[in-house]
C-alpha cells in the first residue's frame, strides 16, 4: 500500500491526507496518508529520515526545506519554496494549483492589477503564477517591511511588476490569518473592496474565511482556497505517480466531498 504524508507546524488544520485518500479512491486505489507535526528544529531530522518518501509541505517549512533536499525542480528553485517532495526532490505545485483554480473559475489574470497579502512561500508561488500569466502589476502588502522588500526584490528579477496600489482587480490573501481555528480573524487590509473586484483566499479551512465573507458583503466575487488546494494536490500526485491523473478523477466529486467536510 502506498504511503503519503503532509508535514508542518501547526498541522491540525490540514486536510491533505483526506484529499490524498479521496483522489486515490477516485483512481480505485487505497492508500495511507498522515499528518506529521514537524517543528523547525526537527525539520532536518525528518527530511534525513524520510529519503524515499512522498509528502506535501505546509507552513512554516516551505522555504526552510529547500537546502535540506538533494534537488529542486526549476519552478520551485525560482520561487524559493517547496510544497511537494518526492524522494528528496522538491517541487512547487502551489503556483500550478492557483493558476488552474483561476482558470476553473473563469478568472483572467493577464493585464490585471493584483494585490497580494503576505510575503512568505505562498505569496511567492502566487506571484510566480501571476507573472507567468502576464499580469499587469503586483502590489505586496505585509506587516514586516523587511520581508516585503525581500519579495519585491525577488519579483524585480522577472520584470517591472512591482506596484503600490490601493485598489486592485484581484486581491489574494496568502497569509494564514483566518485559518481554522481562528475563524473570526482576517488579514489587515485597508484598501477598498467592491463589486468589480475578485477576492481570493489561499486558505481552504474554513472554506469561507472571515476575509471572504467581508469581501462578499462588499459585493466582490470570492474564490475560496478549496479549488487551489485540490489542484495543487492533483499536481503533487501527478509527480508522485509520474503520470497525468486528471482523466482518472472527477474534480467536482472531490470538491463536493471536501465541502461537505468543511462547509
Amino acid at each position: 500500500m502506498k504511503n503519503f504524508a503532509v508535514i508542518g507546524s501547526p498541522i491540525e488544520h490540514s486536510l491533505s491526507p483526506y484529499l490524498h485518500k479521496i483522489i486515490y479512491n477516485e483512481m480505485g486505489e487505497k492508500i495511507t496518508s498522515t499528518k506529521i507535526n514537524v517543528s523547525k528544529k526537527d525539520l532536518y531530522a525528518f527530511v534525513n529520515n524520510h529519503k524515499n518518501t512522498f509528502y506535501n509541505v505546509t507552513i512554516p517549512h516551505k522555504e526552510d526545506i529547500l537546502p535540506l533536499l538533494e534537488s529542486v525542480d526549476y519552478p520551485a528553485e525560482e520561487i524559493g519554496a517547496v510544497n511537494c517532495v518526492a524522494n528528496l526532490k522538491g517541487y512547487n505545485t502551489d503556483w500550478i494549483g492557483f493558476k488552474s483554480s483561476m482558470s476553473d473559475n473563469s478568472i483572467k489574470l493577464k493585464n490585471k492589477n493584483c494585490i497580494i497579502l503576505g510575503a512568505g512561500g505562498a505569496a511567492r508561488a502566487i506571484a510566480y503564477a501571476l507573472i507567468k500569466s502576464k499580469c499587469k502589476s503586483i502590489t505586496i502588502l505585509n506587516r514586516s517591511e523587511k520581508r516585503k522588500q525581500v519579495i519585491c526584490k525577488w519579483i524585480d528579477r522577472f520584470g517591472n511588476y512591482n506596484a503600490n496600489l490601493n485598489k486592485g482587480d484581484i486581491i489574494i490573501n496568502c497569509t494564514p490569518v483566518g485559518m481554522w481555528p481562528n475563524l473570526n480573524n482576517r488579514p489587515i487590509y485597508s484598501g477598498t473592496i467592491s463589486s468589480n473586484q475578485v477576492v481570493v483566499d489561499t486558505i481552504y479551512n474554513p472554506c469561507e474565511t472571515a476575509f471572504l465573507k467581508y469581501a462578499k458583503n462588499n459585493g466582490a466575487k470570492i474564490i475560496s482556497g478549496i479549488d487551489m488546494f485540490i489542484q495543487q494536490g492533483l499536481a503533487s500526485i501527478n509527480i508522485w505517480e509520474k503520470n497525468d491523473i486528471s482523466q482518472k478523477v472527477n474534480f467536482n466529486n472531490i470538491k463536493k466531498l471536501l465541502e461537505a467536510k468543511l462547509c
